[in-house]
């Protein structure tokens, strides 16, 4: 991808060895780009449409695509910025890639999970000041029937009367999110099911959910380039654990093609 600026628009001062430069005006590149890939994007790479009874968890590593293998490769790889403090914006070896943040880390998240459940060595934090619990018969019967199961991810409720209980201890990735909140869509996500590993599968999801980087939280750049590195690492970088796709990559012969570059 070229873009063609004034001199005057590009701050080459941002970095001391001079390898990497800044725009002056990040909005107006950003806005140009969108304008572009916008009619494109949606044709490029699609949802896989997974039902979540249909979702395998700890499957074999899936090898890439021809056309997919070197998009995560950072020899080539430069990230350039946020777009709405949602998608990473990099360079690739062939054109634009822009990476949903939130379903990125999901998937680091998720993988990392399950390896630690695997090994018995899930992080726990516990909670200074345990959280008070309030559950419905539904939620308080899916407690009951998996409550080993949840403790073995590092999740401890303590009962303290009729279907109400106090929060002593979670995953050491949740300790900044709404843990009531967090709680409850645990439970909600384990109805129905009794296949331990699948019952495994839905908690880390649950889990890494939330406590992936949101929509809308701005990212350095620094961030940006470790999670992008972690996620070249897990086994299914190309999708978050819903089945969401993570990236969507415009080549440089569509960014050519949208600005009228092709002969």
């Amino acid at each position: 991808m070229n873009l063609n600026l004034p001199a005057q628009e590009i701050d080459v001062n941002v970095h001391p060895a001079k390898t990497e430069i800044q725009f002056r005006n990040n909005q107006l590149v950003f806005t140009a780009i969108r304008k572009s890939v916008h009619k494109g994007l949606e044709a490029i790479i699609s949802a896989p449409k997974i039902k979540p009874a249909d979702i395998q968890f700890n499957p074999p590593p899936t090898p890439l695509s021809a056309s997919q293998s070197g998009i995560l490769n950072t020899a080539v790889f430069r990230v350039i910025g946020q777009l709405s403090s949602t998608y990473i914006m990099a360079e690739g070896a062939d054109g634009l890639i822009l990476i949903d943040q939130h379903a990125a880390h999901e998937r680091v998240l998720f993988e990392k999970i399950l390896e630690q459940n695997a090994q018995q060595k899930i992080e726990i934090q516990g909670l200074l000041e345990p959280v008070y619990i309030e559950l419905d018969p539904k939620r308080d019967e899916i407690l009951k029937n998996h409550s080993q199961t949840l403790e073995q991810f590092g999740i401890k409720l303590e009962p303290f009367g009729t279907r109400c209980y106090l929060l002593r201890a979670v995953p050491a990735l949740m300790k900044e999110t709404n843990l009531v909140e967090a709680v409850y869509n645990l439970l909600d996500s384990l109805s129905g099911e009794t296949e331990l590993k699948q019952l495994k599968g839905r908690i880390a999801i649950s889990v890494a959910c939330h406590s992936a980087v949101k929509a809308g939280e701005p990212l350095s750049m620094e961030e940006m380039r470790e999670l992008i590195a972690q996620l070249e690492q897990t086994t299914q970088p190309q999708t978050c654990p819903h089945g969401r796709p993570t990236m969507l990559h415009l080549s440089s012969r569509q960014l050519e093609r949208e600005f009228g570059r092709l002969r």
